[in-house]
């Protein structure tokens, strides 16, 4: 899937998209870009869906909260840090918070920021008028290693 004005980077340590549409489908192509990115890191044993499942809960969270007007982007900045054995994704949007519809009674909505913060190691959520920034890392042991190629 191609996206229009976004200039994707795909790096042995790292994976970078700016500006892309905050759209269910963009937002389903770039959760696709991760598990790519994910899938050269050797995480099966250490939690790589956990990775992939909070990042692609921040990027949801994106869509539906960021923008009133449904107008906006989303960036995702994935990176690992061999010298530290960390992973960490940053999922910013450039809207401004506003809650969704109010969840019905018996509704599993409303618990994404738990779910984030239950999957990673460490959860930063920045929120201020430029948008909000959830930056989640996850420390990989030592047998674990990462890029096979």
């Amino acid at each position: 899937m191609q996206t229009r004005g976004v200039a994707p980077a795909f790096l042995t340590t790292g994976l970078y998209y700016r500006g892309v549409r905050a759209e269910a489908s963009q937002v389903t192509m770039l959760r696709q870009a991760l598990d790519r990115w994910l899938s050269g890191l050797r995480l099966a044993e250490v939690g790589g869906q956990d990775v992939l499942l909070a990042s692609y809960e921040a990027l949801a969270n994106a869509v539906e909260h960021a923008y009133a007007d449904g107008d906006g982007t989303v960036d995702l900045e994935a990176k690992y840090s061999p010298q530290d054995r960390c992973v960490e994704i940053v999922v910013t949007d450039h809207g401004h918070w506003r809650e969704s519809a109010v969840p019905t009674a018996g509704s599993s909505r409303g618990h994404g920021l738990t779910l984030i913060r239950n999957l990673a190691a460490d959860t930063d959520l920045a929120v201020n008028s430029d948008g909000t920034v959830v930056a989640m890392r996850w420390h990989l042991p030592q047998e674990a290693s990462a890029f096979s190629g």
